[in-house]
This record gives C-alpha cells, sequence and structure tokens, in this order.
C-alpha cells in the first residue's frame, strides 16, 4: 500500500465520541488521518457497508499465552490486551516477568499492552481459584524487582487493601504509574475509600472476589458501587454478574465508570501458567476448577458489549465506551487509543447488527477478515 494515500473504510456507521453517525476513516500508516462524511478522491476503498466501524477493543484482563491470545483475540475485535499473571513464588514471578518482557513484541495480532497481577497479594478468604499457598502481603521490594524485572510491563496489580502494606503498596502504584485495584479482598468500606485516598483506581472484577452488599456491614462492594474515585471492572457473561446486578451497577456508576473484561482464559494443550489454568474445566458459560469454583469466562470481549448493551437496556455507543475509551482512560493511554479520532492509532474492529465481526485492524492493518 501507498503510505502517501489513505486507505478509507466506508459505508459504516462511525462510533464517534459524539455519537453514532454515518462516515468514513481514512488511515495512512498505523493512525487514523480523518474522520469525515465522505472520503477524500485518492486512496482505496474497503467497504464496511451495513456494519459498525468501532475503536479496537481493549481487554484488561485475560489468562492464556501472550501469542495465543494475540491470534485469537482479533477473531473477536480485541486489538489490545492485558495479559493476567497469578500467584507464584517471588522468583517464579520474577521470571515470568522476564519472559514477558523478553517476548513482547513479538506477537502477531493483538497487542499485548503488559501486565495485570492478580495476585499475590490478595486476601486468601477471597482468592477463589488462585492458589492460596503463595498469597502474601504486599511488599515494595517484590513490587520494585518485578517492576524492574518486565521492563515497565506491570500495568495493573490487584491487590486487597486490608492487607499488611496494603496501602504502601497503592501509593508505590501511584507513583510509578501502575493501576491499583481492589480486589479479592473483604476490605471493609472504610478500608476501601482510605485505599482511594491512596490511589486506588479501580475494582477488580466487582461483585466477584468480596463480600456481598450488606446493609449493615459495608464492605468492597458497597464502595464499588458508591465511590467515584474507582472505577469498576465487570466480566459480563451472564454467569459471573446477573442482568439485573449489572442495571444496578450502571444505575450507580453510569457508563463513564465501568470497564468491560473477560477474565476469560484462552488455552492450548500443554500451556503452562497456574493450575487452575491449567486444569479448569468448560462448563456451560464459564470455567470451573476441578472442585467446581468458578475460575473464568469463556467470554469475548465483543459479546461483553453485546450484554452490556442488552443486560444493561443501553445504548450501543455506551457500550462500546465500556470496551474502549473507558480502559485506555484507566491505563492512562486516551490519547493513544479507544476513539475514532485523527492522530489515535488505527486499532478498529468492524462488526455487524449480528455483533458479527467482519474486520479487525492493528495499527493501520488488517489482521482479521471474516472470509
Amino acid at each position: 500500500m501507498n503510505h502517501a494515500e489513505p486507505a478509507w473504510l466506508v459505508h459504516g456507521r462511525l462510533l464517534t465520541p459524539t455519537g453514532i453517525r454515518r462516515g468514513a476513516v481514512g488511515i495512512r500508516g498505523h493512525r487514523i488521518v480523518e474522520v469525515s462524511r465522505q472520503p477524500s478522491r485518492s486512496g482505496r476503498r474497503v467497504d464496511a457497508r451495513g456494519c459498525y466501524i468501532v475503536p479496537g477493543l481493549i481487554d484488561l484482563h485475560v489468562w492464556g499465552d501472550p501469542d495465543l491470545v494475540a491470534r485469537d483475540a482479533v477473531r473477536a475485535g480485541t486489538t489490545a490486551f492485558l495479559s493476567a499473571i497469578g500467584p507464584a513464588s517471588p522468583e517464579e514471578l520474577a521470571k515470568q516477568f522476564v519472559r514477558h518482557a523478553a517476548r513482547r513484541s513479538e506477537h502477531a495480532g493483538a497487542e499485548c499492552l503488559g501486565i495485570h497481577l492478580e495476585g499475590p497479594f490478595i486476601n486468601p478468604a477471597r482468592g477463589g481459584a488462585l492458589a492460596s499457598r503463595w498469597l502474601r502481603p504486599p511488599r515494595l521490594k517484590e513490587l520494585s524487582r518485578l517492576h524492574r524485572a518486565g521492563r515497565g510491563a506491570l500495568k495493573l496489580v490487584t491487590i486487597a487493601p486490608e492487607l499488611p502494606g496494603g496501602a504502601r503498596a497503592i501509593r508505590w502504584c501511584a507513583a510509578h504509574g501502575v493501576v491499583a485495584s481492589l480486589g479479592h479482598s473483604a476490605a471493609s468500606a472504610e478500608q476501601a475509600a482510605t485505599a482511594a485516598e491512596a490511589g486506588a483506581r479501580a475494582v477488580t472484577h466487582v461483585f466477584n472476589g468480596m463480600a456481598p452488599l450488606h446493609h449493615r456491614h459495608p464492605g468492597l462492594m458497597d464502595a464499588a458501587l458508591t465511590d467515584d474515585r474507582l472505577t469498576a471492572m465487570v466480566i459480563l457473561d451472564g454467569v459471573h454478574v446477573s442482568p439485573q446486578a449489572f442495571q444496578l451497577l450502571v444505575r450507580c456508576k453510569g457508563p463513564a465508570r465501568i470497564v468491560l473484561v473477560t477474565d476469560s482464559i484462552r488455552r492450548q494443550a500443554g500451556s503452562g501458567g497456574p493450575r487452575f489454568l491449567r486444569s479448569a474445566q468448560a462448563r456451560g458459560g464459564a470455567f470451573y476448577t476441578t472442585s467446581g469454583r468458578l475460575a473464568g469466562s469463556r467470554l469475548t470481549m465483543l459479546e461483553a458489549v453485546r450484554n452490556a448493551a442488552r443486560f444493561g437496556k443501553m445504548n450501543l455507543a455506551d457500550a462500546v465506551r465500556m470496551a474502549t475509551a473507558n480502559p485506555a482512560r484507566l491505563l492512562g493511554m486516551e490519547r493513544e487509543r479507544g476513539a475514532l479520532l485523527p492522530g489515535r492509532r488505527a486499532d478498529l474492529a468492524v462488526f455487524d447488527e449480528r455483533f458479527r465481526v467482519r474486520m479487525t485492524w492493528v495499527a493501520g492493518r488488517i489482521v482479521y477478515q471474516r472470509g
């Protein structure tokens, strides 16, 4: 392709920051150069007739080999993701971070933006499928070691703020540009508020890994619903969270403070990773441990968008923003990703009214196209 002339995605319905409208997107190199009603005369056309053209979806919570995830995710419109790493010994975690840093530029397909560390700094009483053997209070020395080992790949850490050293770890995250998210926690609402004051910015898979809402004993769930400093990440597969619970979340937080995630397991034969990842069994719409504990989802990000529109009885524009602009903003990448605007990366998903992906673009290239 001649990079002097843009490629144009034409005849689609664009999700722009001001709503959905018909138009065209011009792409040159790996950037969006124009969003307009009509394309200019020059450049090749790519027909998106009958489809929505939206920013590429961003998943902040997915399990599995990053190479496999990168190849698989684009089939469902995901163009960027955080690779989840779970609890292990300090030495093993450091090795995983080193391996991740070494492979990070090699993924073909969706871009791996870095690591979501879900454990070891969580409460064993709310550990769920994560191995309790390796759960421990956060230590600044270990956080710093992992940050160095990953060469800056650490982007998000799930922390139980009630653990000894929890507030210090959250302040460390805030000082180093890492998102601290509260989760797998038995924190009281007061402890959650203290954590938000220290710099916590999100709640991991809200409704899961925490005590349920209680009218006399407020906990993390209460804080997630009422504290505007905290963005709620939600697994919207209909198993982890019911439609009614999601409607409550939307009414409390509003679309701007919700991020859709999958917490999905993308696994191949012989894959490594935590034991629960290797042995998890698919049943219905989710994965379970051999003991019957909920371990993860089978969700894709586009399915999450569809469910948000249906469960939350909301317009498609708001549902898409929960999977694009909102996660980009949480990671501090809103000037680079998450919107159809000139200058942003040309990461795009094109899907039809039945939520079937027709094509996915990453950095100005078509990396998936439905036949």
